[in-house]
């Protein structure tokens, strides 16, 4: 859930300076009113007379890796065995950042995929740069049913009532720990803590027995402040969280924000969390796990799977790992979702438009979702994907793996549940890691992190709305 902010606002800000969309060079998105559905831009009529004649190819752009990239290629084999007329070519990226770089690269030198996974902080960006067929022109032109899918889901990539892209890989941050350290503290582990009061009070007894150094390893990861911020009620932005209008300015100092703040610092401070910094790609937190330096983390669902793999493989002998929804300052909240879903780039032949559109359809299906989430701990987003026997079967014997799906049916649906758009997500992000990070050096207190992490926040997307 990361990206390197210099690289995407430099690309992203000559990409829209040159596209233009609608030919009058201003962008379309949240405070511009919505943006227009034409179900025959989705190509179906262009893609079937094309598949008369023999398949049609196309390239799909995407950020799974390792056993997920196995997962997606298996997937591709059979949605060929399951159909004649289309035939998909995979083009594999490291991460989020390569993919939204190349991609924004592209709508400058024409060099674009038919398909691409994308993460859900570029929402905004996507939409502003006028550069998609909106997913629910093909929703229209196909009569398409959502009904199985998860309102939040849909909700995140929607705008006005449009649905821009089709959600897909969603994860959400979870609770993660290692239940033998539980059970050494005298703590139960099918009742891990269910708010920020209660993970002091578990990690007091978890270092007071013993059972580890730590009680839980905090990562400086802006997502993490931003999902345990939307559980407890807190919006990011403003007008609605970004869904009314376009947001222009950031909400991160605010009661809530503050006893987030303060409650990562005082953790930190009495050593009952291990502080693990926030390098890019920094994994310290999850090994701290392995080896008894904490006993609880906090990471994105969608890596479960190779969490648990890495961590139980023998090399950390006794852990035993266990997950649960994300704790809060209050317990009944809800989570947004993260992670990826599938954009049809605008600038694809009609046909290939079409033709991807068949693809994301197969993607989407409640017998693949469920496969993706039996490989690799994403959360299906849609209902009826829980009723496949592989899934069942997988929850009934693995219920770690459950934990994602459940906090995205639990709790309100409001402004802080449906996730935040923004323009500048990753500058927003980075004024959090910035003020966290000055904090926990001993730079600033609690409290004045929050009101310079909002400050910063909100420079950066007053300079987003400016630049476009």
């Amino acid at each position: 859930m990361t990206r390197a902010r210099a690289a995407l606002a430099a690309v992203t800000a000559s990409v829209l300076a040159a596209c233009g969309g609608a030919g009058d060079g201003t962008p379309a998105g949240p405070g511009d009113g919505p943006v227009p559905v034409d179900p025959a831009a989705c190509g179906l009529a262009q893609f079937e007379d094309a598949a008369a004649d023999g398949p049609v190819e196309i390239t799909f752009w995407h950020t799974m890796n390792r056993t997920n990239a196995e997962w997606l290629r298996a997937t591709i084999d059979a949605f060929h065995e399951a159909q004649p007329d289309v035939r998909v070519e995979l083009v594999q990226f490291p991460g989020y950042e390569d993919v939204f770089t190349r991609y924004t690269a592209g709508l400058s030198t024409g060099d674009l995929p038919d398909l691409v996974q994308l993460e859900e902080t570029t929402v905004q960006k996507v939409i502003d740069s006028r550069s998609t067929v909106p997913v629910q022109a093909c929703v229209d032109a196909d009569r398409y049913d959502t009904g199985p899918f998860l309102p939040r889901a849909l909700a995140y990539y929607s705008y006005q009532g449009v649905l821009h892209a089709m959600p897909w890989t969603v994860s959400n941050p979870i609770l993660v720990y290692d239940a033998s350290r539980f059970v050494a503290a005298g703590l139960d582990p099918a009742d891990p803590p269910e708010t920020l009061d209660e993970v002091r009070e578990y990690s007091q007894r978890i270092v007071e027995r013993g059972a580890a150094r730590h009680g839980i390893a905090l990562r400086i990861e802006p997502y993490v402040f931003e999902f345990l911020n939307a559980k407890s009620g807190g919006t990011y932005v403003d007008n609605g969280n970004g869904r009314e209008a376009r947001a222009t300015a950031a909400t991160i100092d605010t009661d809530v924000g503050r006893a987030i703040f303060r409650w990562w610092y005082d953790m930190v401070e009495s050593g009952l969390a291990l502080d693990t910094g926030g390098a890019p790609g920094n994994f310290d937190h999850m090994l701290a796990v392995g080896t008894g330096e904490a006993a609880m983390a906090i990471e994105a669902s969608g890596v479960l799977g190779i969490v648990r793999d890495v961590l139980e493989s023998g090399q950390y002998p006794g852990v035993r790992i266990a997950a649960a929804p994300l704790p809060a300052l209050r317990p009944g909240g809800g989570v947004p979702v993260g992670d990826g879903a599938l954009w049809i780039p605008q600038d694809a032949a009609a046909p290939r438009r079409g033709a991807a559109w068949q693809l994301v359809k197969f993607l989407a299906s409640a017998e693949q979702q469920a496969a993706l989430a039996v490989a690799g701990g994403y959360a299906p987003v849609r209902e009826d994907a829980t009723e496949v026997p592989a899934l069942v079967e997988k929850w009934r014997t693995d219920p770690i793996f459950r934990v994602a799906y459940d906090q995205l049916v639990s709790g309100p649906a409001d402004e802080a549940s449906v996730g935040s758009l923004i323009g500048d997500y990753q500058g927003v992000r980075d004024a959090v890691r910035n003020a966290m990070t000055a904090m926990l050096d001993g730079r600033a207190t609690p409290e004045e992190a929050a009101a310079r992490a909002q400050e910063d926040a909100t420079a950066a997307i007053e300079a987003y709305n400016a630049r476009i």
